[in-house]
């Protein structure tokens, strides 16, 4: 149980820049089958998640706790140095048009490798809990996105939007050094 808390944090966390809110409030916004695309995109995370947790169950199995609390430290590194860094939002140019199965594939192509899934992973390795892990990263990515989808991407520019993603990173930075300093004994 305690892996759905904690993937519920840390990828709630991960997620606090708003890359991805941003990406499904531009999407819905050009697009006439809001119901499909929010179907999609939710579809194509979780599909992810699943594969990620059950890679991470695996892996539980596999390896020692020490090395799995490695893994989790460096996916809350980069997911901090991730916040940090800003790149380019997510765009998919021929999205717009494209029919559902058709942004179905570009979904799962878009998100494959995202911060949440590596999260989730690995969070899954250190209990064998994969399903919890899951949920508790869906539940996580839907809490970060909405306000970027409620209040648009304006939100996203203002210091308070700022201020939550570097303590977010900062927070995620924390977390990663005290477990790799926990896989090490120290």
């Amino acid at each position: 149980m305690d892996a759905i808390m904690l993937a519920l944090v840390a990828v709630a966390l991960a997620n606090a820049d708003g890359r991805t809110g941003l990406f499904l409030a531009q999407l819905l916004s050009v697009r006439p089958d809001r119901r499909a695309t929010v179907i999609v995109v939710f579809g194509a995370f979780l599909l992810h998640a699943l594969v990620a947790a059950f890679a991470g169950s695996v892996a539980n199995r596999m390896i020692g706790q020490g090395v799995a609390q490695l893994l989790v430290a460096a996916a809350m590194l980069s997911a901090a140095v991730a916040l940090l860094w800003r790149a380019a939002p997510l765009a998919d140019a021929g999205a717009e048009q494209a029919s559902p199965v058709m942004l179905a594939g570009r979904m799962l192509a878009l998100q494959f490798g995202d911060r949440s899934h590596f999260l989730i992973g690995a969070l899954a390795a250190t209990s064998g809990a994969g399903l919890w892990a899951a949920a508790g990263g869906m539940t996580g990515w839907v809490l970060a996105m909405l306000p970027f989808l409620a209040f648009g991407p304006a939100i996203a520019e203002r210091r308070g939007a700022r201020l939550v993603r570097w303590g977010s990173a900062a927070v995620l930075a924390l977390w990663g050094v005290r477990t790799a300093m926990g896989a090490f004994g120290l």
